[in-house]
């Protein structure tokens, strides 16, 4: 999520959505050169979910990275975090599969989840389609809105049937639609994403199907095969103080979970490389840290 256009402006989910590419495109240049970038359409038996698979080196990678793109449920696409996909590819070493999930309004909650489920299930078919093991480690991945949905694909009942997730990464992600943390109000208006943008997102995903804190990531049971977390957060950043509550909650649990605060950094700072490449080049470092340990 990301607060894309002046306040004078009546907010639409085309602004939304262009206002989030336009800003990607203008801060982060094109990605590096892989071996690998691919693109397939997933046919399920209700949906159709374009993938792109990206690969860095010839060799095959040790593990997959599934990742879900921010934009407050909204926007953004593959097409808008490719350059950060292939930032992610090469720094890691592992492959990323980038998933097009429906969004809202046109397609509340919870459709767009729906759709991460839909290729969880498939996911060692598609790995053989991309040419690799079926049983390749998966890691999943979710950066603002993507990571209240990775957090909660994790956090809902296991299946034994359903591929395992070895290893999650949350990049300052949306974990309460609550909105009642001190930081919603200390950064309310003035720091990117603002505190009207994020009722006004939620609304348009939510639409009165659920109730917030029933879908809340922090406010859901923590099974006990959650996967090993890293969370990364911005200091100036309306979700900073969900993401501290998530992380101490699980530590409570007796989860490994870690916690990186980028003091200085707001939200969605990643599509603002730009600006403050030297952290961005150390938070793709710390993912990748994080995936091969």
């Amino acid at each position: 999520m990301a607060e894309l256009t002046t306040e004078a402006a009546k907010p639409t989910p085309e602004s939304a959505r262009q206002g989030l590419a336009a800003m990607t495109q203008h801060f982060v240049t094109d990605g590096p050169e892989l071996h690998i970038v691919r693109d397939l359409l997933h046919k399920s038996v209700r949906d159709e979910i374009p993938l792109r698979y990206y690969q860095a080196e010839e060799t095959c990678p040790k593990s997959v990275l599934v990742f879900v793109h921010g934009g407050g449920h909204m926007a953004g696409s593959i097409e808008v975090y490719e350059p950060i996909c292939r930032r992610l590819a090469a720094a890691t070493k592992q492959a990323v599969l980038a998933i097009e999930y429906r969004l809202a309004p046109e397609h509340p909650w919870p459709s767009g989840l729906n759709d991460l489920q839909t290729i969880r299930a498939a996911l060692p078919d598609l790995l053989v389609e991309f040419g690799l093991p079926a049983d390749l480690p998966i890691h999943l991945m979710g950066d603002s809105g993507g990571g209240a949905m990775a957090a909660t694909l994790c956090l809902q009942s296991s299946e034994a049937d359903l591929p395992k997730i070895e290893k999650l990464v949350l990049l300052y992600p949306s974990l309460d639609y609550r909105m009642d943390t001190e930081s919603v109000r200390l950064f309310a208006e003035g720091y990117l994403l603002t505190a009207e943008r994020m009722r006004w997102y939620f609304e348009q995903y939510l639409q009165g199907r659920a109730e917030p804190a029933s879908i809340s990531p922090l406010n859901m049971v923590v099974p006990h095969d959650f996967p090993e977390v890293l969370i990364i957060n911005a200091g100036f950043d309306p979700l900073r103080d969900e993401a501290v509550s998530f992380w101490q909650k699980l530590n409570e649990a007796g989860h490994s979970a870690r916690l990186s605060t980028y003091a200085d950094m707001l939200h969605a700072y990643l599509n603002l490389e730009r600006m403050v490449p030297e952290a961005c080049a150390e938070t793709y470092q710390q993912i990748a840290g994080f995936l091969a340990d």
